[in-house]
């Protein structure tokens, strides 16, 4: 009979924190992972007669921007799907006190870097399926007038959590994928299969896990607005004499705080799922081995 795995949680988030002082360089891979991001707003109608002129007499320069907004953007994608590989194998090589160097952990990240893609890809399209299947019977009912609406509130009440549900499975599987595919070097479904395998086998500790994380980015996000706070004492005496000196003093020795702190916290969060997969992973092996047991 296999024993149950008991984690210590209070353990990995000491050792991811040693991970992050021992090896800051991986803060520069935390950076790329924690600067995706993206969205939009109904801007569109709000701009005035001025700047539609504006945008009609200087075409070229817009479309040069639109050119390097793109080129930035696909810079910053290529750069997450590497800093991903890199900053799983090096949280992984230094917590079994290995020695990791910036140029094999980025050499890493490239080996991957199209395995991540296409974890990402099916991510992608597992949440475009499952949404577009939940809002066939959300959007049916509607034809029948405001009873319809009435039905359809309710069948979008009722299949709310079960799509949470979903997101949370994906989401771990995905995590544990990632780590399959660059620390075991399988292919991409088979460190899905594996990610699943595992999102069954150990749902409770994936969950306390992501509670650990949870609790973490809010004591981060506490420590960052106090950290900035007290940085801005000096920036604002400043400029109360000189307002414009004060600004262009404090706002970018803001961003590059704002840029390099959430580089180590993200290198923190890898650290933490990292950390749980080998433990996770090992009792998981060990488990196949058994007698009797078909992996």
């Amino acid at each position: 009979m296999h024993a149950a795995l008991t984690i210590d949680y209070w353990d990995i988030v000491l050792r991811s924190q040693r991970v992050v002082f021992k090896h800051k360089f991986l803060w520069f891979f935390g950076f790329f992972l924690g600067s995706g991001g993206g969205g939009g707003g109904n801007w569109g109608n709000e701009i005035g007669p001025e700047v539609r002129h504006w945008m009609i007499t200087h075409v070229e320069l817009l479309t040069v921007l639109i050119v390097c907004a793109v080129v930035l953007w696909l810079a910053l994608v290529v750069m997450s799907l590497i800093s991903k590989g890199a900053l799983i194998s090096g949280v992984s090589e230094s917590d079994q006190g290995r020695q990791i160097a910036f140029g094999g952990q980025w050499n890493i990240g490239v080996r991957n870097a199209l395995k991540i893609l296409g974890l990402v890809m099916l991510s992608f399209a597992a949440v475009l399926v499952v949404m577009i299947a939940l809002a066939i019977p959300i959007l049916l009912p509607l034809a029948a007038g405001k009873v319809g609406i009435v039905i359809a509130i309710v069948i979008g009440a009722v299949l709310f959590f079960p799509f949470i549900a979903f997101l949370f499975a994906l989401s771990f599987t995905i995590t544990y994928a990632e780590r399959e595919v660059v620390l075991r070097g399988v292919d991409v479904f088979s460190g899905i299969s594996a990610g699943w395998e595992m999102t069954k086998q150990y749902a409770g500790k994936s969950l306390m896990m992501w509670l650990v994380s949870l609790a973490s980015g809010i004591v981060f996000a506490m420590g960052l607005v106090l950290v900035l706070l007290i940085l801005a004492i000096p920036f604002v005496l400043i400029g109360m004499a000189n307002l414009v000196l004060g600004l262009v003093l404090g706002i970018p020795l803001g961003i590059a705080v704002i840029f390099v702190l959430s580089g180590a916290f993200t290198t923190y969060t890898y650290s933490l799922w990292t950390l749980l997969y080998n433990a996770l992973r090992a009792d998981l092996d060990a488990w196949h081995e058994e007698p009797g047991v078909i992996a």
